[in-house]
């Protein structure tokens, strides 16, 4: 190969964009392929990476590569599949490669996974970085020749025999797996060596691992394979020093959040320190504002602790997936104790701090009077947030194991993945997903009622849009699930537009879901329903584009609602009391406080000019004490006071940034609704004459993290 040019690799994490950019971070999986390829190589080879798919397909025809690699995801597998199939169409000879998360587990699958994608060579299993670099020492080997490339196995790596394709008997090659890169720090930093550059754009978010591994062995998640039990780590310095890189450049570029690629952040002792270097960046750089990630399933106690050094900027995460002890045996997980999780939240609430809980429907063995008790205590815990998925049949997990679906009963139906479509060089591309939407204990209209309760929770609940109702109700013995399913009882007495977007949503559910992925594929590929897609009326994320109905433009009428519904049921629930007059008063306030903090939420047209009211109660106290006695113990003594709403300077920082990455129509709310820490982080704060300084209406001015930070620093 000596006398021979360098050999050409492009590596691409691709995206649809059709209607925004999906997948919106900075592309680290394939910047660490691109970097340990290039230590062992150097100057021997020349890489390019790649996100945005015209990008890619119009430079393979203009200078197509010698090997191209690109990432399968249950987000991008097809798209990922036609640019190979341009790859081969503009150099016959080119070697392409795929790795990634969504590849069966067994042989037999995985060799019918190839046989669905003919134009991908090779297939690199698990850790991609040692099976990339043998591919491409498996072309200077051969010396770019096609046909010895087959001739043996390439380790880490399974491929068809390209002569047996089209035979009865398929061949697959299947080399050793590899063992896993222990010291993270061999893999060179695909941000301080500048691979990732490009991709500083101001349409990206950042994305950061520290490690890798989970000691979980939960069957709904590929990381759940042995395989991956053992926790691997980069170098406090390597952490260090690509914050430091990002957040120069993040500012510079108004970019607010970031995105942790950690699957248990805070469950470990080197966590710490990862938080002081965020700190450390935000107030040098005034980045990251707000972090997304995943906490640790266990020692909530050190996570507590740990991620308490970032206040606001991260939610805890409780993902408990279910609450029945039947379903936690059938997927192999262990979750906290329910105490242990009611202290938890009591003391993050304590702290003005959000909690966030993950449940995932049906699981194995859940049935809906299981699901609702246990969604009940995951509310009754106090946790700011619920988000309530529907079960994936991913690749690479038991629920593509026919044996396990069928002893439990499963049926899926097939949805595009959320705005995972585009028309590219001519041709619609879709990328799809298996939702499962039944079992033998949990049916399809359990499935519906499901859904519907989890908008109501999503929308409702989540975030604290109308958490002072929730408290208020609580005074009355009346529990944050039963005043949901109050509401969902009584929709009809809402208004137009309230009924409306709840109706909409339900019909959507059903019309969502196909029996066949063929079915799916012959009705959007019609060019009617195609531009439904493209228009957004159809193919998005529905909790989230309706819960972006919800707030943003149904918002106040939501609030009338709730009060009416409120007063009636504990007028309903407590017929003897007599001082109706005064809870009317009471509750009416609290609409008003709520009117009040949303105001402008998340609302490109609104007016951001500081707002104020007259109130007869002191609600922030009240929020303080914990909303545990009735609002007339917090009647202002010298009359009604004014109370004042406004945005931070950081808030609307954040919130343009937010509008100029992902756009201001409704499926752009609903993803920017997805990329930040709580909703409750863009209500508008507050102040009066004895709140001088402008505060989270859940955190005191005392408690700020940033003060305390400060002081010990």
């Amino acid at each position: 190969m000596s006398n021979q040019k360098k050999l050409k690799i492009y590596l691409c994490d691709i995206t649809y964009d059709t209607i925004i950019y999906v997948s919106d971070t900075i592309p680290i999986n394939i910047g660490y392929v691109g970097s340990y390829i290039k230590k062992i190589f150097g100057d021997k080879v020349d890489i390019e990476l790649f996100k945005y798919p015209n990008e890619i397909i119009d430079r393979l025809k203009k200078d197509p590569p010698d090997m191209i690699g690109l990432s399968n995801y249950s987000w991008n597998s097809n798209l990922s599949e036609f640019i190979a199939s341009i790859a081969k169409k503009n150099n016959p000879n080119v070697i392409t490669v795929q790795g990634g998360t969504n590849f069966p587990y067994d042989d037999f699958s995985q060799k019918k996974f190839l046989m669905n994608r003919p134009s991908t060579d090779v297939y690199t299993i698990l850790e991609g970085e040692k099976s990339c670099t043998n591919v491409v020492q498996r072309i200077f080997d051969v010396e770019k020749d096609r046909k010895k490339f087959f001739e043996k196995p390439i380790d880490g790596c399974i491929f068809i025999q390209p002569e047996t394709r089209n035979k009865k008997d398929v061949v697959a090659v299947k080399g050793k797996i590899l063992d896993r890169i222990k010291d993270l720090d061999e893999i060179p930093s695909p941000y301080l060596n500048g691979m990732l550059d490009k991709f500083f754009d101001g349409k990206l978010t950042p994305f950061l691992e520290t490690n890798r591994g989970c000691p979980f062995t939960c069957s709904f998640c590929h990381t759940g394979d042995f395989y991956f039990h053992k926790l691997n780590k980069f170098s406090e310095k390597r952490v260090q020093d690509e914050i430091e890189y990002i957040g120069k450049k993040a500012s510079e570029l108004g970019i607010t959040n970031l995105h942790l690629a950690d699957v248990n952040f805070g469950m470990y002792p080197t966590d710490k320190k990862t938080c002081e270097f965020f700190l450390e960046s935000r107030k040098k750089y005034n980045w990251p504002l707000q972090i997304i990630g995943t906490t640790g399933k266990n020692a909530k106690e050190r996570v507590m602790e740990i991620t308490g050094i970032l206040g606001d900027m991260f939610a805890i995460n409780m993902a408990m997936q279910s609450m029945s002890e039947t379903v936690l045996d059938n997927i192999k997980r262990a979750n906290i104790k329910l105490d242990h999780m009611d202290a938890i939240n009591e003391h993050l609430r304590k702290e003005g701090r959000a909690t966030h809980g993950e449940l995932i429907v049906p699981l194995p063995g859940e049935t809906k009077e299981s699901f609702i008790e246990g969604l009940n205590k995951m509310l009754n815990s106090g946790v700011s947030s619920v988000c309530i998925y529907t079960l994936m049949m991913l690749h690479g997990t038991k629920f593509q194991d026919p044996d396990y679906r069928k002893k439990f009963g499963y049926k899926g139906k097939f949805r595009i993945v959320p705005l995972d479509f585009g028309e590219y060089d001519g041709h619609k591309i879709f990328d799809y997903e298996e939702a499962g939407i039944e079992s033998k204990d949990f049916s399809f209209q359990d499935y519906l009622d499901a859904r519907a309760i989890a908008l109501f929770v999503e929308s409702l609940h989540n975030g604290r849009p109308f958490d002072e109702f929730f408290k208020y109700a609580k005074l009355f013995d009346i529990q944050p699930a039963t005043m949901l399913k109050n509401l969902y009882d009584n929709i009809s007495n809402a208004s137009e537009d309230v009924r409306k977007v709840v109706n909409d949503f339900i019909e959507e559910t059903k019309g969502e879901l196909w029996d066949s992925e063929d079915e799916l594929l012959n009705h959007y590929r019609k060019s009617e329903n195609y531009e439904k897609l493209k228009q957004g009326e159809v193919g998005g994320n529905l909790i989230y584009k309706y819960k972006s109905y919800n707030i943003v433009k149904c918002g106040l009428s939501w609030i009338d609602f709730i009060e009416e519904q409120l007063f009636n049921s504990i007028r309903d629930k407590q017929p003897n009391l007599k001082s109706f007059t005064e809870i009317k008063s009471e509750i009416s306030e609290i609409a008003k406080f709520c009117k009040s903090k949303i105001s402008g939420l998340l609302d490109v047209d609104s007016d951001l000019s500081p707002i104020s009211s007259m109130f007869k109660y002191n609600i922030v106290e009240w929020i303080d004490d914990g909303g545990n006695k009735r609002l007339k113990d917090y009647e202002f003594e010298f009359g009604k006071k004014e109370i004042f709403f406004e945005y931070s300077k950081d808030q609307i920082i954040m919130r343009n940034d937010y509008f100029k990455r992902y756009g201001t129509s409704i499926n752009a709310v609903s993803k920017i609704v997805t990329r930040i820490a709580g909703l409750e982080s863009q209500f508008r704060q507050v102040k009066n004459d004895e709140i001088k300084e402008l505060r989270n209406i859940y955190k005191k001015i005392d408690d700020q993290w940033l003060t305390k930070y400060a002081m010990s620093g």
